[in-house]
Formats: structure tokens, C-alpha cells, sequence
């Protein structure tokens, strides 16, 4: 990726995307009359604020924001203090960030560390769920995408067992996140507890499954792991993980029949309402941008796992910077970043770190592709981005994704900076 792929928005696109919005919105407004689910209320409390203390937060100008304001004096109508304006000398893509994390996420409320994940979420859910009238008028302005978000990242999968992968040769724990190479890692830990899946007339293990690797395998081992074992996970640019999700479930309408991962699937699903002809989508999925930025206008309404924010697995906002001894970027240093975990962790797992992502002729050819050997769910979305993004769906998507940036500290991408730039409204 590189600032001269960068590319202005097209006023005919831009145009033709307005005159699908009131089929779009009919098809939400669809959605929405048949989905059966309670209506998230949210409100207030004294320790909305709380987050601040327990996240070491990345951005100067956020914290900078904060000190300035008293939490103990805050009323509900003022939690969007500090947030609406752009300071001095700062960039719009970090002013989109700031602003959104503090009109949104910064509403977490803080757990306790024997709360973890899901049950931590749901905490969240609960108090945001309001039962009598002075609560729901004490409620901060958040934007709905944020509602829905709570909503459905405790149901939708984003904690599940297989996000967390554990051997004991070398001992490590590993965090793994939709979209940033899962398949891969899966078959990597896989290797690493093959001795544990041995095949006797047809019957494994109980631990042993099914995965993405096309055998039954332990992605998690059943040996004892030591209680220190050290933990790792590898992250991905936010607005590059976001394409590659849309375009391994979203592009072609026979996985989107057949995954419903593009959700919701009573807009996106090529059989939306039975009737092919009346797609909403029919009409823009030739054009990139515009079906791309169809995606990110309805795309809240049901939040699928391959979409939800990196820094909601595995308590990643809460515990990275404490509990992570090795954070790896699935991104131009990926084979590098492989390389300094092998040296790092040794053992069994250099040998099958090579095998899956061949690592070592990468990093001797200083190859800066993101992708394993067998290349087999690859998107190729950082030579993407110019085709799919606008500078009007970079702005939305660093509004749902910037807990990312805030919490685990990632750049926001050179050719996103200068398409807002470039960019005259």
C-alpha cells in the first residue's frame, strides 16, 4: 500500500449511490420489522468514564482531551465534550478516531480482572439496558451503530473457544482474530499438537474437531499449558482487515447464499426475500465503491464476527498492553514479524511457522506479502484499497473501528490519510 493509490471520490457514483438510498433504506426498515430483539436503552453511570484508568490509550490528543474535562461533574448531555472539534494541527483521520471512541467505546464500563471477555461485554449490555423512565432520559447521545454492536458481539461468536489456541511446545497461548490469517494459525497449532489426534478406527479425541485444515485437529492443546505461558497474537490494519472480510464473504453471491456472513442477509443474501430480481444490492455490486459503501451504511445493523473490532477478542482493549509479551503486524513486516516469533518462542514452532507461511525464503527475499502458502482464503486487499475505498467509507469505517486504533495502538494508513485529504466536499 502506498499514497498513490489513493483516488478521488466520483460524483456520478457518488450521485448513484444517493438515488439507492431509499431502496436501501426499505430493505433495513425490512430487516429491522422482522429481526426479534430487545431494544438496547443506553444511560449513564459514574464510572462511564472509568475506562481511562484501566486502558493505556495511544493517542496524546485523547488523553489530552480527557485531563481537561472533571468526570465527577459530568451531566449526561455533555459527554460529547471535547470531542466535536478538530484541535490544532490534528489530522482529520485521527480526528475521526478521537471523536468516535469518545462518543462510543469510551461508554465500556470497566471489569474487574476476574471478568473476562464475553461476561465483561455483557456487563456493558445489561447497564446500557435501561428499565425506567429517568434512566432512558439520562441516556449519552451514542450513535446506534454503537448500540447494536453490544448487542451483538455477546451472541455472535466473537468469543468463542476456537479464538484461543494454546500448545506446550514451546508453552504459548495465542489469540486469534477473524481475518487475520485464522486459517493459517489454525493449521499451524494443529501441527503443534498433532500427537494428540491420533485416528483409532474412525474415533478421536473429544478435543480434536473439524477446522479449516480439512482433518480433525486440536487447535487447543489438552496437555497442561504452565499458568505463565506467555501470550501472542497478531494484528491486521483495521481498514485492511475490514475489506478483506468484504471481500471473502461479501463479493461473490454464491458464498454470500451459502456463508450468510454478509449480514444482514435479508439485505446482502442473494435470495434476500426469495425474489432475485428485487436484490437491493443488484444494482451497484458491478461498481466497487458503491457496493463497498452500501456495506459499511447497513453492515451495523447485524454486526457479523468477521467484522467486529480486533480489540474486542480476547479482551485485546483491556489486557494488550499487560498480558501480551509478543504482538505481531499482519502487514508489510508480516514475514519479519514471523521471524522474531520464532526466535522468540523456538521449540517446534519455527519448524511449522516455516512450513505454513515459509517465512524464512520471505524474510530472505524481503517479501512483504501477508499470506501463507497455501494462499487458500487470500483477498489480496491491500492492493484493493484504492478500488473499494472512498474517502466517504474511510471515514466510516475509522468510526466503527476506532477502538482498534486507540486501544491497541495501530497507524492509521498513509493512503487513508491522503484520500481525506485529497478529498473536497
Amino acid at each position: 500500500m502506498n499514497s498513490s493509490s489513493s483516488t478521488r471520490p466520483n460524483n456520478n457514483n457518488s450521485n448513484s449511490h444517493r438515488r439507492l438510498i431509499p431502496l436501501m433504506v426499505t430493505a433495513a426498515c425490512a430487516f429491522l420489522l422482522g429481526r426479534q430483539t430487545k431494544t438496547l436503552e443506553l444511560y449513564t453511570s459514574s464510572d462511564s468514564y472509568a475506562l481511562f484508568d484501566s486502558t493505556a490509550l495511544k493517542f496524546d490528543q485523547i488523553a489530552d482531551s480527557i485531563d481537561a474535562i472533571d468526570s465527577s461533574s459530568i451531566e449526561p448531555s455533555t459527554s460529547f465534550v471535547g470531542s466535536q472539534h478538530r484541535l490544532e494541527n490534528e489530522d482529520e483521520a485521527d480526528f475521526i478516531i478521537r471523536r468516535s471512541y469518545l462518543n462510543s467505546y469510551v461508554h465500556i464500563l470497566p471489569c474487574n480482572n476476574a471478568t473476562t471477555e464475553k461476561n465483561c461485554l455483557d456487563k456493558t449490555l445489561h447497564h446500557f439496558n435501561p428499565t425506567t423512565e429517568s434512566a432512558r432520559r439520562s441516556l449519552p447521545p451514542v450513535p446506534w451503530w454503537f448500540r447494536t454492536l453490544l448487542r451483538d458481539t455477546v451472541a455472535n461468536g466473537a468469543y468463542g473457544f476456537w479464538h484461543h489456541f494454546s500448545t506446550t511446545d514451546p508453552a504459548l497461548n495465542f489469540c486469534t482474530i477473524e481475518k487475520v490469517g485464522t486459517t493459517e494459525w489454525r493449521r499451524v497449532f494443529c501441527d503443534l499438537n498433532e500427537d494428540e489426534c491420533h485416528n483409532n478406527n474412525g474415533v478421536y479425541p473429544p478435543h480434536c474437531r473439524t477446522g479449516l485444515v480439512g482433518r480433525k485437529c486440536a487447535f487447543q492443546t489438552n496437555k497442561k499449558v504452565p499458568s505463565d505461558a506467555p501470550k501472542a497474537v497478531f494484528l491486521r490494519d483495521p481498514l485492511e482487515r475490514l475489506l478483506s472480510a468484504f471481500l471473502d464473504k461479501c463479493i461473490k453471491p454464491n458464498v454470500r447464499k451459502s456463508e450468510k456472513h454478509c449480514e444482514p442477509n435479508e439485505v446482502f443474501n442473494t435470495d434476500g426475500w426469495g425474489r432475485k430480481s428485487i436484490v437491493p444490492t443488484k444494482q451497484i455490486e458491478d461498481n466497487p465503491k458503491q457496493f463497498f459503501a452500501a456495506y459499511l451504511d447497513i453492515m451495523p445493523l447485524s454486526w457479523n464476527v468477521h467484522f467486529v473490532p480486533q480489540a474486542l477478542y480476547c479482551d485485546l482493549y483491556r489486557t494488550i498492553d499487560t498480558d501480551y509479551e509478543f504482538v505481531g503486524d499482519m502487514g508489510k513486516e508480516f514475514m519479519m514479524d514471523l521471524e522474531r516469533m520464532a526466535n522468540g518462542f523456538k521449540g517446534r514452532l519455527p519448524f511449522q511457522l516455516d512450513k505454513t507461511f515459509g517465512y524464512i525464503k520471505g524474510v530472505e527475499a524481503k517479501r512483504h506479502n501477508n499470506t501463507g502458502n497455501s494462499n487458500q482464503h487470500a483477498t489480496h486487499a491491500p492492493e484493493k484499497v484504492a478500488m473499494y475505498y472512498n474517502a466517504a467509507s474511510v471515514r466510516k469505517a475509522l468510526e466503527y473501528l476506532s477502538i482498534d486504533y486507540v486501544t491497541l495502538g495501530l497507524e492509521v494508513p498513509e493512503w487513508a490519510r491522503e484520500m481525506l485529504r485529497n478529498d473536497t466536499l
